[in-house]
């Protein structure tokens, strides 16, 4: 039996052999980027100046050379500071006062003063020494004098007192015409009558204030430096150590933080020369009489307060007018005055050659008298 055969179609082998060659070009397709992708791996493997995108290893930091940089001796500024600070408060004292009472000293109060001179010549507050009777002086160092009051001036609220000293350190005078808002100030002072020589810094805050000190108009600078008790008659020091002003006052209250006050050195030295040469400032009205401020009854139930004479000079403007020791001073042109200082003060509004009206009461009388203000001479 003749076994049949079985042929395909042409066709079908074709298809057949194109499926095969698609196959073998797909399988060595694979193999072939398999293995690219394998050798590039091993390369950024081995390859040293590749950087892998991440490593588990700390990056070393670049040291920088000390040349690419500005340098400041922090030291040798803080020394520069503190140099200054040491000149300026060796030149400020803490200053007791006492009043004798029955044969004893009282403590009086408490302030602050500027050596001004190597021979002990002490500029302060005229209210930090006004009406004491014992004037003690301590130095930067702890040593205490007796001091002795040169002069003093309530216009300008400035006074001279003297130790007997040699060698002393003394402030270097400053200008304070030169100022301007923004100076960079320290104030050194006796601050609450107890910490002396305490050093605060700010700047100049303020020109030409009009302040009352003491019932007296005065043309100050303002300080934002703390200022306490105890710091009138100190310094106001410039950065450099220049003497710029006298502290002489403070404001304070539940809704201040503390404004501080000087007289501008400009204002002072002047009033120093006059009182260190003379014991009094120039060119000045005086009254004539030295007074105590006494109680004076008035009604039944208070009693005011006002400047009796104790002295009258010879020759001076109250001496020739006819006021007597004992005579009670009460007002000036109509405008009352309750103690010598608010006298001195409202005499000084005047000039010399003016004329004003004094109202004394005399024992049960009330007088006027017209004075003829003179230049003090002695």
């Amino acid at each position: 039996m003749e076994k049949s055969k079985i042929k395909m179609p042409t066709g079908a082998i074709v298809a057949c052999i194109i499926v095969v060659l698609f196959m073998v070009a797909a399988v060595f397709g694979i193999g072939l980027l398999l293995y690219n992708n394998l050798s590039e791996n091993e390369a950024s493997v081995s390859d040293p100046t590749e950087t892998p995108l991440v490593t588990s290893q700390p990056t070393a930091v670049v040291q920088s050379t000390p040349d690419m940089f500005a340098y400041t001796d922090n030291q040798a500024s803080t020394n520069a500071v503190t140099d200054v600070i040491a000149r300026c408060k060796a030149a400020v004292v803490s200053i007791d006062v006492a009043v004798e009472h029955n044969q004893d000293t009282v403590d009086y109060g408490s302030g602050s003063g500027v050596i001004v001179t190597s021979d002990g010549y002490i500029v302060t507050c005229n209210h930090v020494v006004e009406g004491g009777d014992v004037i003690s002086v301590y130095l930067d160092d702890g040593t205490m004098y007796e001091a002795t009051l040169i002069g003093a001036d309530s216009v300008t609220d400035i006074a001279v007192v003297k130790i007997d000293a040699k060698d002393l350190p003394f402030a270097e005078i400053g200008s304070s015409s030169s100022l301007v808002v923004g100076t960079e100030v320290y104030a050194i002072g006796n601050a609450l009558g107890v910490l002396a020589n305490t050093v605060t810094d700010g700047i100049v805050s303020g020109l030409d204030r009009e302040i009352s000190v003491e019932g007296q108009g005065m043309t100050l600078l303002q300080t934002s430096a703390a200022v306490n008790s105890g710091n009138s008659g100190g310094g106001l020091f410039t950065a450099d150590g220049a003497l710029i002003g006298i502290v002489n006052a403070k404001s304070s209250g539940s809704s201040i933080e503390g404004l501080g006050f000087a007289v501008p050195i400009d204002i002072a030295m002047p009033v120093v020369n006059d009182l260190v040469t003379y014991g009094f400032v120039k060119g000045r009205p005086f009254l004539g009489v030295s007074t105590q401020d006494v109680s004076y009854g008035v009604g039944f139930f208070f009693t005011d307060t006002y400047p009796q004479v104790v002295e009258v000079f010879e020759g001076g403007s109250a001496d020739v007018a006819g006021i007597l020791p004992n005579d009670i001073i009460t007002a000036i042109d109509g405008i009352a005055v309750s103690s010598g200082s608010e006298l001195r003060t409202l005499i000084c509004t005047y000039d010399v050659g003016d004329t004003v009206t004094v109202t004394i009461m005399r024992g049960t009388e009330t007088l006027y008298i017209t004075v003829t203000l003179l230049e003090r001479t002695e």
